[in-house]
């Protein structure tokens, strides 16, 4: 439905009541602030009621300069100006997990209570330092903030997606790290390996690893944040087809959801468990099916034509024909892309996500219920041009 041009997003989630625990003396640090999910947790803070304080951390020469690279980032999830104008220097933490010595000696490390590691690099490419940031870095921050001597949680974000090219069809928790099979990307390969480092390091401590599903729009603001993944799901309605059954199911959650779930546990006085995921289960998966006829009715395209199950091969035979079928784009980028959208499709996969219920999250949206917000909202934007956002 539209109204007065804006396309009317699925209800809110019901309230996740954790942060209430949060008091005057606590101080949260973030990293990956500038990223999508670390963005929308800062975001996600700002606009509640939150007493605690906040030690933010972004690369950049100086705290002015953090200050306005952060404004920045937060101003994609429509944070209204009073409450950026919050944050000050002193929020700032100029830091990188490619040099954590750099940043290492400053006294409000001390103070840290909880930690929300989002930080790390997710592109799909071949990025040389996924290792030395994913698995070094990330182990020498997690030795530097084990001083802290009033640490209440140390919270890692690594990804649902390690499990592999393999899993079962319900993947729960405590079976990933085991299951036989190859990684799809480097991204993923490194935070296996980053989890596998950490449990050994951080054994005792109050550590929580939390990964997230497909993390795809948002369910007010779509895909004005962010158009990350999305345009997988562009490229498969624009094809016609899926390398998954179409009855097969994906796991994907919206970024405000996934910031609320990573706050709830993060600030949860005592947790039964040292691993989550966040991710829409088997009963809040979408289809296949589902989410082409979702495109099917926000976008008025491609009901003249069957959506079908078929292989990357029979896709990639169409390269002559991508610029109709896409737009202007890199034929060569393309066919790429879709292999690798094809892997992912053909997982056939959901995350089980009983444990995060269990500590009073609310169940996620339907990706099909959310995504005509997400198209309405990224729909002037070329295919291609959208993907870029993965790769760099």
């Amino acid at each position: 439905m539209e109204s007065e041009g804006r396309v009317e997003s699925p209800a809110a989630s019901l309230p996740f009541p954790n942060l209430a625990h949060v008091v005057t003396s606590d101080v949260f640090l973030v990293t990956g602030v500038t990223g999508f999910l670390g963005g929308a947790v800062v975001a996600e803070l700002l606009n509640a009621v939150f007493p605690g304080k906040l030690l933010l951390m972004a690369r950049a020469a100086s705290a002015e300069e953090g200050l306005e690279r952060i404004k920045r980032s937060l101003q994609r999830f429509e944070v209204s100006s009073s409450r950026l104008e919050q944050l000050t220097v002193e929020n700032i933490l100029c830091g990188d997990l490619a040099n954590v010595s750099a940043f290492g000696h400053d006294e409000r490390l001390k103070n840290v209570t909880h930690v929300v590691n989002c930080a790390g690099i997710t592109s799909f490419g071949k990025d040389p330092n996924v290792w030395r940031v994913n698995v070094d870095g990330t182990l020498e921050f997690a030795r530097l903030l084990k001083r802290a001597s009033g640490l209440k949680r140390f919270m890692h974000i690594s990804t649902a997606m390690i499990c592999g090219d393999k899993p079962p069809s319900v993947v729960d928790e405590d079976v990933s790290l085991t299951i036989n099979g190859q990684h799809l990307v480097p991204y993923t390969e490194s935070k296996a390996e980053a989890e596998r480092r950490l449990m050994k390091e951080m054994e005792g401590l109050p550590f929580v690893i939390v990964r997230p599903t497909i993390i795809a729009g948002h369910t007010k603001l779509g895909c004005r944040p962010s158009g990350s993944i999305f345009w997988a799901f562009r490229m498969s309605h624009a094809l016609r087809m899926t390398t998954s059954p179409l009855d097969g199911m994906i796991d994907v959650v919206p970024v405000d959801y996934a910031a609320r779930a990573v706050l709830h546990l993060v600030a949860a006085r005592k947790l039964k468990h040292s691993i989550y995921h966040v991710g829409s289960g088997p009963s809040h998966s979408s289809t296949f099916a589902e989410i082409d006829a979702a495109f099917v009715k926000s976008a008025g395209t491609g009901a003249d034509k069957t959506f079908y199950s078929g292989t990357v091969e029979e896709a990639i035979a169409r390269k002559s024909s991508f610029h109709e079928i896409f737009g202007e784009c890199n034929r060569r980028f393309m066919q790429m892309a879709i292999r690798l959208y094809g892997g992912f499709a053909a997982l056939n996969a959901t995350f089980d996500n009983a444990r995060l219920l269990k500590e009073g999250a609310p169940p996620p949206p339907k990706f099909s219920d959310y995504l005509a917000v997400c198209l309405e909202t990224c729909k002037e934007v070329n295919i291609y041009a959208q993907a870029m956002i993965d790769f760099v």
